[in-house]
């Protein structure tokens, strides 16, 4: 990108950031049961993006982020 006041050209990039997660849950075809809450966890009051990934049995993803105020 050229900047506009001294007409030098600048650099930019731009970064998507790695989804790690810190709670899963799966089922497998021995145990089919699937655990939908995570083991509780206090936090501190603000607002929170919570993304949500689901892997089918062909390893397609889908991938949902919401936001949250605590």
């Amino acid at each position: 990108m050229r900047d506009e006041a001294s007409g030098a050209m600048e650099e930019k990039r731009t970064v998507d950031f790695i989804f790690e997660k810190e709670w899963h849950s799966f089922c497998t075809k021995k145990d089919r049961s699937l655990q939908l809450q995570k083991p509780y966890h206090e936090y501190q009051p603000g607002r929170y993006k919570i993304a949500v990934k689901v892997v089918d049995s062909f390893g397609n993803d889908t991938m949902k982020i919401i936001d949250v105020a605590v």
